[in-house]
C-alpha cells in the first residue's frame, strides 16, 4: 500500500515538473523570440529602448539625438575660432536602419545573457558611430590654412647681372595638422554638451633648403631664335616660357611640360598662330609653344638628365636640328624628364628680342661634358603640286607654301671624360619626318583666238593689200598675248611647327 502511494507521488511530481518546464519554455519563447519589445537594459547610443517596440525605439532615438545635432562644435587657435554644428559636419542618421540592425543583433544574443538580465540591471550597449563628411572637413582645413597657415618657401636662385647666381633663403611654413585636430572630434553619438577642439598647427619644412643649393652653377644652356615680328606666336612663346621660368625639381622628381605650362586655351591668354595641320598652314591656338618645349629638350639633354617622354613633329622644323625637337599637345603628347641627379635643379627660361634661352642650374659636381649628334639615314624629296585656281588671272601663279624635305633620323647623346673620350653613348630616338609637298596655285590657261577665214576674198580685191598693222612693213598684226603678272611667292614661316600629333604613315 505504501509502495503504491510513493509511486503515485513520484509520478505526480514528475508531471508537475514537466508542466513547470513547459510553461517556462513557453514563457521564454514568448518573451525572447516572439515579443515585439526590446528586453530590459538595451541601450542605443544614449537612449534606453528596453520595453519599446522598434517603431517606438525609432521615435525615441530620433528625439534624443536630434537634440544633440545642433550642439556647437567650436575649433579654436589662439584668438581665432570657427564654429559649426554636428549636423553640418556629419552624415544624416537613418534611425530605422539603426534600430533594425540592433533588433537583429538582439535576436542573436545568447539566451543565458537575456535570462540573467531580466531585471535590466546590466546595460546592453549598442554604440552609434558618428561619421563626418570628408568634403566638409577638407573645406574647413582650407579655410583654416588661409587664416592660420603660412606657406613654406623653398630656397631658390635668382640671377643678378653683377653678382650672378644669388641664393634666396628658404622659409618654413605653418599648416593645420589635420589628423591630430580631427582626432579630438566625438567618434560616437551620445549625450553631449558644447564641443571645443583646439586646432593643432605644425611646422611645414620646405623641400629645398639653403644647403641644398650650395655649389650651384650652370649645368647646361641652349638657345633658339624666333621672329619677334610674328606678334601672336611670340606672345604664346612668352607665356609658355614664363610658366617654366624658376622651376625647381628635387632629386627624383619628374617635370611635365603640360602640367607646368597648362592647357593652351584662350582663358589662359593664348592666341592663334600659324601651325601645320595635315600638310596645310592654318591658325592654331597656342602656335609657337613647341619651340619652347624643343629648346628645353635640348638643354635637358646637355644637362645629362633622364628623358621620360618625348615626341618628334610630323614635319621637320627650322629652329632645331632634325631629331632634336619635342612636340607637345595638351592631353595627347607631353615632354617629361626626370631629375636623376642627387641635388635639386633649377630652370631659368627667358625670351627676348627673338632669342629663347633655357639655362639649367645644379650642383657643379653633376656637370657633364656631353655631345649631341644625329645620323640622317634617309632624305625624302618633296614633290611640286600645281593646282588650278579659277580666282587667279590667266597665266598667274601663286605659291601657297614651299616644300619641306622629309627625313629618317637617329639621334644620340655621348658622355665624355675630361680628355674628350666617349665613356658612354646612348641612342635617344629614331624619328620619321614626312615631306611637305610644294603647292602652287595656277590661273586659267591663256588662249589665243585665230582671225576668221575669208576664202573667197569677197571684201578685198585680189590685188588689195591690208594696212600694215604691225608698222614693220610685213603687213601682219602681232599675236594678242596678255602680259603675265609677276610671281608672288609666299615663303614658309621660318619657325613653323605642328602642334597636332604626328601623322602615322
Amino acid at each position: 500500500m505504501a509502495k503504491g502511494k510513493v509511486k503515485t507521488t513520484i509520478v505526480f511530481s514528475l508531471i508537475l515538473l514537466l508542466g513547470i518546464a513547459s510553461a517556462g519554455a513557453m514563457y521564454f519563447f514568448q518573451v525572447f523570440y516572439k515579443s515585439p519589445y526590446f528586453l530590459p537594459g538595451v541601450k542605443i547610443a544614449s537612449t534606453k529602448v528596453g520595453g519599446y517596440t522598434s517603431k517606438q525605439a525609432v521615435s525615441r532615438l530620433q528625439q534624443d539625438l536630434d537634440a544633440y545635432k545642433n550642439i556647437p562644435v567650436v575649433f579654436y587657435y589662439q584668438d581665432h575660432s570657427f564654429e559649426n554644428t554636428l549636423a553640418e559636419i556629419s552624415y544624416a542618421i537613418d534611425y530605422e536602419d539603426v534600430v533594425n540592425r540592433v533588433w537583429q543583433q538582439e535576436q542573436k544574443r545568447d539566451w543565458t545573457s537575456k535570462l540573467s538580465n531580466m531585471d535590466g540591471s546590466q546595460e546592453v550597449f549598442y554604440p552609434m558611430k558618428l561619421e563626418y563628411k570628408p568634403e566638409i572637413k577638407a573645406q574647413m582645413i582650407d579655410e583654416w590654412n588661409k587664416v592660420l597657415g603660412v606657406g613654406a618657401e623653398d630656397a631658390r636662385l635668382e640671377i643678378d647681372r653683377e653678382k650672378g647666381l644669388v641664393l634666396i633663403p628658404a622659409r618654413k611654413g605653418l599648416k593645420v595638422d589635420t589628423e591630430q585636430t580631427f582626432a579630438k572630434l566625438p567618434q560616437e553619438w551620445g549625450a553631449m554638451e558644447s564641443i571645443e577642439i583646439p586646432i593643432i598647427i605644425q611646422e611645414e619644412w620646405p623641400r629645398v633648403k639653403d644647403e641644398d643649393l650650395s655649389n650651384m652653377g650652370e649645368l647646361a644652356s641652349f638657345s633658339t631664335w624666333y621672329n619677334a615680328n610674328e606678334i601672336n606666336r611670340s606672345h604664346n612663346l612668352y607665356l609658355a616660357t614664363a610658366a617654366i621660368n624658376t622651376s625647381m625639381l628635387v632629386p627624383g622628381e619628374t617635370f611635365s611640360f603640360n602640367q607646368w605650362v597648362g592647357e593652351r586655351v584662350i582663358e589662359a591668354g593664348y592666341r592663334d598662330a600659324m601651325v601645320i595641320v595635315n600638310g596645310k598652314f592654318e591658325p592654331g591656338l597656342g602656335g609657337g609653344v613647341c619651340q619652347v618645349s624643343s629648346t628645353l629638350y635640348n638643354a635637358v639633354l646637355l644637362a645629362g638628365l633622364e628623358i621620360v617622354e618625348r615626341h618628334n613633329h610630323a614635319l621637320a622644323v627650322a629652329y632645331v636640328p632634325v631629331g632634336r625637337d619635342a612636340t607637345v599637345a595638351y592631353g595627347l603628347q607631353d615632354f617629361r624628364f626626370k631629375n636623376n641627379s642627387a641635388y635639386p635643379i633649377y630652370i631659368r627660361a627667358w625670351a627676348q628680342a627673338g632669342k629663347l634661352t633655357m639655362n639649367i642650374y645644379g650642383n657643379l659636381t653633376e656637370k657633364r661634358k656631353i655631345r649631341l649628334s644625329t645620323i640622317t639615314d634617309r632624305v625624302i624629296a618633296f614633290k611640286e603640286i600645281r593646282q588650278n585656281e579659277p580666282s587667279l588671272n590667266p597665266g598667274q601663279e601663286k605659291v601657297d607654301h614651299a616644300g619641306i624635305q622629309g627625313y629618317v633620323v637617329r639621334s644620340f647623346r655621348s658622355f665624355m671624360d675630361e680628355e674628350g673620350r666617349v665613356v658612354k653613348s646612348e641612342q635617344l630616338a629614331s624619328d620619321y619626318y614626312k615631306p611637305l609637298d610644294k603647292l602652287i596655285y595656277v590661273g586659267p590657261s591663256v588662249t589665243v583666238e585665230s582671225p576668221p577665214e575669208n576664202p573667197d576674198n569677197s571684201e578685198n580685191p585680189e590685188n588689195e593689200i591690208e594696212p600694215d598693222a604691225a608698222g614693220d612693213g610685213t603687213g601682219e598684226a602681232p599675236p594678242l598675248v596678255e602680259p603675265e603678272p609677276p610671281e608672288v611667292p609666299i615663303p614658309l614661316p621660318e619657325n613653323e611647327d605642328e602642334d597636332t600629333p604626328p601623322i602615322t604613315i
